[in-house]
């Protein structure tokens, strides 16, 4: 069995031709990581299995329904919906311009290089929602400790009330209030709404499958107060977001209704009502929209609203005057399912704001994101191309930016299934080049639970970030909710994306963890030996034999299809593969979940 090389060279990645910019762009060098891997060993394969993927969504709790040929729609248990198409991507072609482009194999970080950097504070018996919304954290009372605003009840399907929880005595996270209607699931946005300085919640509403607004009565007062019920029919609301788009100082707010036909909808408070008028409604022709980047992305001194669709379509919506929007600019993605979002204010310091739109091929098992950059008014090109192999997931894909080491310039932050991801800027204006800030993938504590997206936010009052992780498990019939408190434990060096190990070093190590059918292990060893690789059960009963061999220095990869040496189909469980050269063994855990 022969090694696996790793090499940096130049690719180009294609983009519709610009003249704005052609001339950059063909200077531009192009920063990939790649495995290169030798003839005898068999390329890594998609790791998403959509039907064991499906299946174990409806297990969880949701729903599946097809809608066209390998198209499903997705009800999950806190009732948001979204479509997700499974088909082979049929805009990889449109791109023929050289971009700056990072590839990264998720499964080939040592995330033990980080395990320091971000380390367990303590858990809350609170999370936020089931997809696409994070956990709201803010200072709203004005006390200097943060408040964590979601549900911790373990019903199914999902109920309230939403609490609040504070930090008390010895730093402990407790509830300090219950709203008193059990129908509040969780909270779906914040913001300024009445323009009196103090911010309003959003809380979703399970009787009335739509909002209910909370207010604080004074200043330094927790949004306790009734407020009004918001209404729109049919009511699938995603995306909620709040803002003075027009910047006529009153609050408006952007959402997704993701009923048939799905519509990107833009409203303006009214006091006369004390609720939200539409101003601008567009149908997104059967396709599913997510929102929304908000920035000034093009400089013009009017706001622009980023959505994605599920069928890769990219829709920049501009404010041209008072409550007056309009489609100022339609892109296509290079693949579907192009959900996720984020914003940056000027990642690579070339004096212009970008956005950035994700989304996910699963039949070659792909997750990519691309950044986005003005040429003139109404105009935009991919000046950056980000993607992860191997990895995608229909439950956690989320992308946010924040500044986590406080150095002015933000981070990236990827929540993927079971993976977080936080990539730092290191390259220069116009040359965009990505290391690692920070790699978890999975927790040890909690082997069947699954992340949620992330939030960002000092929580423990050092002024550093520090990570809250809110976790979904469903057992027996029974959901479980809560959240881990990562505290961020100061300056720890970025890791390069060069994972090739240290060559004095002998490691094994699988993924995915934990895995359903097969597992993929690789092995480094650092001088010429004699290989055992076997595989022993939680009791330390050797199972399989997978490799003895005498084998040269390098790095190598194996399969192994959970059977033991007589070929018999292995129960779940927890299990032990173990490297042993000479008179050094080292030893990696599994996890099998069926």
């Amino acid at each position: 069995m022969a090694a696996i090389l790793y090499r940096f060279y130049i690719a180009k990645l294609y983009e519709p031709i610009s003249f704005h910019n052609i001339k950059r762009k063909l200077m531009k060098s192009v920063f990939i990581l790649v495995l290169v891997l030798s003839s005898s060993i068999t390329a890594q394969n998609n790791l998403f299995n959509k039907d064991y993927e499906i299946q174990k969504f409806i297990e969880n709790g949701g729903k599946v329904s097809l809608i066209s040929s390998d198209v499903y729609k997705f009800i999950y248990p806190d009732g948001n919906a979204r479509v997700f198409n499974f088909n082979k991507n049929k805009n990889l072609n449109v791109y023929n311009t050289p971009v700056d482009t990072t590839i990264i194999n998720i499964w080939e970080i040592d995330t033990t290089k980080y395990s320091s950097k971000f380390t367990f504070w303590q858990r809350v018996e609170i999370k936020n929602g089931y997809t696409f919304v994070p956990p709201f954290v803010d200072d709203l009372n004005r006390n200097g400790k943060p408040e964590i605003y979601g549900f911790h009840h373990a019903d199914f399907p999902p109920s309230g009330p939403v609490e609040i929880y504070e930090r008390g005595i010895n730093d402990i996270f407790n509830s300090v209030y219950a709203y008193p209607d059990s129908a509040t699931i969780f909270v779906k946005a914040m913001g300024e709404i009445h323009g009196n300085g103090e911010k309003e919640i959003y809380i979703h509403h399970r009787d009335y499958n739509s909002g209910v607004v909370y207010k604080s009565d004074s200043i330094g007062v927790l949004p306790t107060t009734f407020d009004f019920i918001f209404y729109y029919e049919p009511n699938q609301i995603n995306d909620m977001t709040f803002g003075d788009f027009d910047q006529n100082g009153i609050t408006d707010c952007a959402f997704v209704d993701a009923s048939t036909p799905s519509k990107i909808i833009i409203g303006e408070f009214r006091k006369n009502i004390n609720n939200f008028s539409s101003v601008f409604e567009q149908t997104t022709d059967g396709e599913t929209p997510s929102g929304f980047a908000i920035s000034d992305f093009d400089e013009d001194k009017k706001m622009e609203l980023v959505v994605g669709t599920g069928e890769g379509n990219v829709y920049v919506i501009e404010n041209r005057s008072e409550n007056f929007y309009e489609i100022s600019w339609n892109g296509i993605f290079p693949m579907y399912n192009a959900y996720m979002k984020a914003s940056t204010k000027d990642i690579d310091g070339n004096g212009r704001p970008e956005f950035w739109i994700g989304g996910q091929d699963f039949p070659e098992g792909i997750t990519r994101f691309q950044c986005y950059e003005a040429v003139g008014d109404y105009n935009y090109e991919t000046l950056a191309v980000i993607e992860l192999r191997y990895i995608n997931s229909l439950s956690t894909n989320y992308l946010q930016s924040k500044d986590i080491d406080d150095d002015g310039q933000e981070e990236l932050i990827i929540s993927l299934a079971n993976v977080i991801l936080i990539l730092k800027f290191t390259g220069s204006p116009n040359n965009h080049q990505y290391d690692i800030y920070y790699a978890k993938i999975g927790e040890a504590t909690e082997p069947t639970a699954e992340f949620e997206p992330l939030t960002p936010a000092d929580l423990d009052g050092d002024n550093k970030t520090d990570i809250l992780l809110p976790f979904y498990k469903y057992e027996n019939g029974q959901s479980y909710n809560f959240s881990y408190i990562l505290k961020q434990n100061g300056t720890v060096g970025v890791g390069s994306l060069n994972t090739k190990p240290n060559n004095s070093d002998n490691y094994v190590k699988s993924f995915p963890v934990p895995f359903n059918s097969a597992s993929s292990i690789n092995f480094a060893i650092s001088k010429e030996s004699f290989v055992k690789l076997k595989v022993y059960n939680s009791l330390g009963k050797e199972i399989r034999t997978l490799l003895e061999k005498e084998l040269s220095p390098g790095e190598y990869n194996i399969q192994w299809e959970v059977r033991d040496e007589y070929g018999r189909l292995l129960p779940s469980g927890i299990y032990f593969i173990s490297l042993q050269t000479g008179n050094v063994i080292k030893t990696t855990k599994t996890i099998l979940l069926k």
